[in-house]
């Protein structure tokens, strides 16, 4: 507390301290004025409570005697033959009616009770009682009681008013139909209306009440609250005079307490300022680790680009080694120098992805895309590797319909790819199913579910809940049998955290695991395409295939279809079940069945033959599913009996368009999809570019020259090689060319310089079409190429093939614009 504030609260406490007697007479008098306008506030409403419950009580009582003359009295005098009139003084055998006897009743009771009056009246009187009701009517009260009250009879109406001097209570209740009263009413000679019912409103019930009635109960009310108010006033008052006269004790206390709270802040100001210092110190040294991540970043960046560039031409070396001929155990040792040479690249890529994340510099894509088609061709992609272990791959959906989606699909393939590659790792026999559902969240978003199972050899339970951490592997001992960096489900993780997702893992030991992961995606504005529509009612169809679960999603997807399947897994309980079906229905009852290649026993190709034997089967249509690494091409097993064939893993797609042209019987189609089934060659297009097509290639390393250099001259191209950016240029005032395959880092001058120079040399080059071809891989490197002027972006190692999408882009720019180059200048 500062001296100012002191001084004034020392000051407020001596008057306080001084005029304590006045301000508790005062504090007296303001609590007796408040208490008598309080009491008498509720005085007043009391008498008026008070005044409507004995009004009500006073109405309930007649109302209560009137029921009972009802039942009791009126009912054994009809008994007994006596006459009921409102006349009954004129006979000697009469007794009143109810409503007669009541009124005398509350008028009686109102001479002995201050001149409480009531009436009872009604819009429908009888003769005798109109000119009474008439004269009731003139009266306000009396036509809004009937009104309200027949309206609501539930609720009471009441009124203050002055009558005669007198404050007093008008209250009035509805008088409702009974069911003793309803037989009298409805049949008596003079009645107003025959047609009553019980609960109806018959009348209004009224009573006069003087106010004064309650009055001695108020009074006395207001007496005993006055006299407690008045003590606890003076109570009070009390209180707070001893309250000063100890405050005033206490002020010198008070002060010293002051004097120690000033020195305490004292201390305070001396902790503040050494906390001061040890947050600018934090600070500082947060700046600093901030620099050092950076710089851990940028190290990662710059190794990562060192390390891509010489495998660029291990990669490139070996792909072109491939196409040449070598005998078999040259072509064994290329494939394994190409296997480590692609493992050694995948660590990398985990690696860089993994620094991304650190830097939060990992880009994510919202690019619109067909999500069905994608995860077939991921599908068909990867399922060699599991066919080379004799592992079957199952894709199911079943729950998801053909749609364009928004998203990364790159970043969807890479988490595909690590829990697939994963589940080929470790499983060594049995099946990996991959099962997809997308749910819609809202309007704009949507939810993908994913899961990829295997039967492999499991996780430990004490292993689970670290899986998903860095640099953490289930089996990290010497011994281990399988490689890895441990980054790979860690960034899985990350990447299904960054699209608004998560991941989770069950696992049984020796029995497999199942990774389920969600994402969340955005609707598509392209058009949708529609899902693959074939009409399968009224067709009989079977699945041969001793995997249950391949034929369980086939199933499923045959019978949305509207087909009849059924279901078998060896050839043996297949001849059988058609000929027990012939048997019994004397005709074929099978249109199409699917024969898996590998079912037990005979194989699908001796099934084929053993159906295609009997006559009665002729009809019928085989359709072969066989593996992609199969060696035979269609037209053998054409030759064998076959209508079609199928690649395993069989996508919804396929599956339509083979039973679409089996169904039609269209040869050619049939043609088309045995085409398509064949197994891609493993190398380059040769000549697929514009003819004359002429490429410089920018690239500091010799080995990099090579390899692009030979791999452009297969596809067609001539290439010139310039070594650095200012060579390029050099070259290109030299000769006319059409494409620039240009490298980034490079000494003397870099490749986003000479792009920028090259825009720059005439406007014959303004528009050249240039190509990023760099180890640049982190994020922002693309938008970097492209502000600098470069029209395209290929990271090292080259991907060949995409490398050769971008050519033929760039070749039909050139034709398109009729620029191709003829010759030099």
């Amino acid at each position: 507390m500062d001296e100012k504030a002191h001084l004034l609260f020392k000051r407020i406490i001596n008057f306080l301290t001084h005029y304590s007697l006045f301000i508790t007479i005062l504090t007296v008098l303001v609590g007796f004025s408040l208490s008598f306008y309080y009491l008498t506030s509720a005085s007043d409403s009391i008498t008026n409570e008070n005044s409507k419950l004995e009004a009500q009580r006073y109405l309930e009582t007649l109302t209560a005697f009137r029921t009972l003359y009802t039942s009791e009295v009126v009912n054994t005098a009809k008994n007994n033959g006596l006459r009921i009139t409102h006349d009954y003084k004129n006979y000697d055998d009469a007794i009143p009616l109810p409503a007669t006897l009541s009124m005398a009743l509350g008028k009686a009771i109102g001479n002995k009770r201050s001149d409480a009056k009531t009436y009872l009246y009604s819009g429908y009187p009888f003769p005798w009682r109109t000119q009474e009701n008439e004269k009731l009517f003139s009266q306000s009260f009396s036509r809004d009681a009937w009104q309200s009250l027949t309206e609501n009879p539930d609720k009471p109406f009441f009124r203050f008013e002055n009558l005669e001097g007198q404050m007093s209570i008008r209250y009035a209740i509805a008088d409702v139909m009974r069911p003793g009263c309803i037989d009298c009413h409805n049949n008596h000679l003079q009645t107003p209306k025959n047609d009553w019912i019980v609960g109806d409103v018959r009348g209004v019930m009224e009573v006069i009440l003087p106010i004064n009635l309650g009055q001695a109960q108020s009074t006395s009310s207001f007496q005993a609250a006055f006299v407690v108010l008045i003590s606890m006033t003076l109570v009070v008052a009390l209180v707070i005079f001893l309250f000063f006269m100890r405050l005033k004790k206490d002020t010198l206390v008070l002060q010293a307490t002051n004097d120690n709270l000033q020195q305490k802040q004292n201390e305070i100001k001396v902790v503040n300022d050494e906390i001061m210092l040890a947050h600018d110190e934090l600070k500082q040294q947060t700046i600093e680790l901030q620099h050092s991540n950076n710089a851990k970043s940028d190290f990662l960046a710059t190794m990562s680009h060192e390390i891509r560039t010489p495998i660029n031409g291990v990669v490139g070396m070996l792909s072109l080694l491939k196409q040449t001929d070598l005998d078999r155990e040259q072509q064994q040792k290329v494939k394994l120098a190409h296997f480590s040479a692609d493992s050694l690249l995948s660590i990398i890529n985990d690696i860089l992805d993994f620094s991304k994340i650190e830097a939060n510099k990992l880009e994510v894509e919202a690019i619109d895309y067909d999500l069905c088609e994608l995860l077939g061709n991921f599908t068909n992609s990867i399922a060699h590797r599991a066919q080379e272990k004799n592992i079957n791959v199952i894709l199911d959906l079943t729950q998801i319909e053909t749609t364009f989606v928004k998203g990364d699909p790159g970043r969807l393939t890479q988490i595909l790819t690590n829990l697939v590659g994963n589940a080929i790792k470790f499983t060594e026999q049995g099946e990996i199913k991959i099962r997809a559902n997308l749910d819609r969240i809202d309007e704009q978003n949507l939810q993908l579910s994913c899961s990829v199972s295997d039967t492999g050899i499991g996780v430990p339970k004490d292993r689970i809940a670290t899986m998903f951490d860095r640099f953490i592997q289930v089996d990290a001992s010497t011994t281990r049998k399988f490689g890895g960096t441990g980054l790979g489900l860690a960034i899985v993780k990350k990447l299904c955290q960054i699209m608004d997702g998560d991941i989770s893992v069950t696992s049984e030991l020796d029995k497999g695991s199942t990774f389920k992961f969600s994402i969340r995606l955005q609707h598509s504005d392209q058009q949708e395409k529609s899902a693959p529509v074939v009409n399968l009612n009224s067709l009989n169809l079977m699945v041969v295939d001793d995997n249950k679960t391949n034929v369980t999603v086939l199933s499923d997807q045959l019978t949305r279809w509207g087909a009849k399947v059924l279901q078998t897994t060896d050839s043996q309980s297949t001849l059988h079940l058609m000929l027990q079906q012939f048997d019994e229905n004397e005709k074929n009852h099978f249109d199409i069945i699917l024969i898996d290649a590998k079912i037990p026993a005979i194989g699908g190709v001796e099934l084929a033959q053993k159906i295609r034997s009997h006559q009665q089967f002729s009809a019928t249509k085989l359709i072969l599913m066989k593996p992609l690494n199969t060696s035979n091409d269609n037209k053998y097993y054409d030759d064998l009996g076959f209508d079609c064939c199928l690649t395993k893993p069989v996508t919804k797609s396929d599956l339509a368009d083979v039973l679409n042209a089996v169904i039609s019987n269209d040869e050619v189609s049939k043609l088309m999809l045995s085409a398509n089934t064949e197994p891609n060659a493993q190398h380059l297009k040769q000549q697929t570019l514009a003819d004359g097509m002429r490429i410089l290639l920018v690239d500091d390393n010799a080995i990099n020259q090579a390899v692009a250099s030979c791999q452009l001259r297969n596809l067609g191209g001539e290439v010139t090689v310039a070594k650095n950016g200012l060579e390029a240029l050099q070259c290109l005032q030299e000769q006319v060319f059409d494409v620039v395959l240009m490298d980034c880092q490079m000494p003397v001058m870099d490749g986003y310089t000479a792009t920028q120079k090259i825009r720059e040399l005439s406007e014959e080059y303004s528009n050249i079409y240039i190509i990023a071809m760099t180890a640049n891989a982190m994020k922002g490197d693309r938008e970097k190429c492209l502000n600098a002027g470069m029209n395209d972006y290929l990271t090292k190692p080259i991907d060949f093939a995409l490398m050769e999408t971008k050519l033929i882009t760039a070749s039909n720019r050139l034709l398109n614009a009729d620029i191709i180059s003829t010759g030099s200048i």
